[in-house]
């Protein structure tokens, strides 16, 4: 896109360069796609610009889906402080498109970009246009993720590598197993990563990470799994349905998380510039009610590797147990982008929890009454994960709340055929 390198919004000073945006109180960076489609709209303000010419323009006529230029919108609204009830900046006029409102302003007095004015072309459907939707959205994450992949952080692969050369290539392999095991979040998963790191400790006792490793498991330990071998699972959701149900008052959990928080502070003495120690020691004062202090190690951990996706959901669980929609959303959201920017990297760690953190997203959205933005995250997820159950589920139970009936219908018969073969929802 060939425009000027700033311009003045309102109060907002954009950077096309940097893709910074400042209004003289905070400074955020857009994503290449956001701080695009702000030039692109604010330069051809007052115009109605349809979906086909915004993609065109700021996509260069690649086919993406609506739901990846809604979510973009969805973003740049966000990054703007826009309502899209009462929209400052951007308008979105129903079966026609968008309008940037706000006539910018740049010391150089820079033209709107120009639009080819052609009829707008049709792309051809021969999918149905949920799995069309999916394979496009597809493609663009595995590029986004490729993208980010020369964004991780060097200083942490650095920090990783001087600390698994205190071990032996055995250990290192135990270790590798064990960070592994506990990232699937079974109980049987789980206890075999706390067999693991005993075995790592007993052969190498100054090696932090593996004393915090084994600190986070028995925590999970406590969380979820406190009922006897042998019993159904009890159904675990947060740290704060623990506490409300005194999971972790008991004399046994209380052995254990003392256990933890030995483990986990020896571990930011032994090493206190890894980020997973700090992560760790955080999740035990959590357990311990210990807010303020859990905080401080998880900003930590992030300040240390700006991809600790697991500190940030841990920040997420204490906004939302404070009431905090809104940092709630917030963290989650840096979350879910953290892990698609090491999913590459972290396959066995990240899976299982990809598909969770969109559906929570999308669930949060659902209660706080914005369809739009629980749909785009419903729909986020089935992108790379199509037979996820929640995130069918709930895409299915928005579409009836919202009259679509057609729609209800394709996804019901999707999850009767592929998902759950005894599900009632066509009752």
């Amino acid at each position: 896109m060939d425009n000027q390198d700033t311009l003045q919004i309102l109060e907002w000073r954009c950077n096309l360069s940097t893709g910074e945006i400042s209004n003289g109180h905070e400074t955020q960076t857009l994503e290449p796609k956001s701080i695009e489609l702000l030039f692109f709209m604010a330069q051809n303000h007052s115009r109605v610009l349809s979906k086909d010419q915004i993609i065109e323009a700021v996509w260069n006529n690649a086919i993406v889906s609506d739901d990846v230029l809604a979510k973009t919108i969805s973003k740049l609204r966000k990054a703007l402080n826009d309502n899209p009830k009462e929209p400052r900046f951007i308008e979105t006029l129903p079966k026609r498109g968008y309008r940037f409102k706000v006539v910018p302003t740049t010391s150089d007095s820079a033209q709107p970009t120009p639009i080819t004015e052609k009829k707008p072309h049709r792309r051809k459907f021969f999918l149905p246009i949920w799995l069309f939707i999916m394979v496009v959205s597809l493609v663009t994450v595995f590029t986004q993720r490729r993208n980010n992949e020369q964004k991780t952080d060097q200083s942490d692969q650095e920090l990783n590598q001087e600390e698994q050369q205190k071990l032996s290539p055995e250990l290192q392999n135990l270790k590798e197993q064990a960070d592994n095991y506990y990232f699937q979040y079974t109980r049987t998963d789980n206890e075999n990563a706390i067999k693991l790191y005993e075995r790592i400790i007993a052969a190498e006792p100054e090696f932090g990470p593996a004393q915090s490793g084994l600190a986070t498991a028995l925590v999970q330990k406590v969380l979820r799994w406190p009922n006897e071998l042998g019993t159904p699972d009890i159904n675990h959701s947060s740290l704060t349905q623990a506490h409300q149900e005194q999971r972790l008052a008991s004399p046994e959990a209380q052995l254990y998380l003392s256990r933890a928080e030995a483990l986990a502070e020896r571990a930011v003495r032994l090493s206190p510039n890894d980020y997973m120690v700090h992560r760790s020691l955080g999740l035990v004062y959590a357990a311990q009610q210990q807010y303020a202090e859990a905080e401080k190690h998880y900003d930590k951990a992030i300040e240390l590797n700006h991809n600790a996706w697991g500190a940030m959901i841990n920040k997420a669980e204490i906004a939302q147990l404070n009431g905090d929609d809104e940092r709630y959303l917030q963290l989650m959201e840096q979350a879910y982008q953290a892990m698609t920017n090491v999913y590459d990297q972290q396959v066995a760690k990240v899976r299982p929890w990809y598909p969770k953190i969109g559906v929570a997203i999308a669930d949060k959205y659902v209660q706080l009454n914005e369809p739009q933005e629980a749909e785009i995250w419903y729909r986020t997820v089935l992108n790379y994960s199509p037979l996820d159950k929640d995130a069918n589920v709930g895409l299915m139970n928005l579409m009836q709340a919202n009259g679509q009936q057609e729609s209800y219908q394709e996804i019901c018969q999707r999850i009767r055929l592929s998902i759950d073969p005894e599900s009632n929802c066509n009752q």
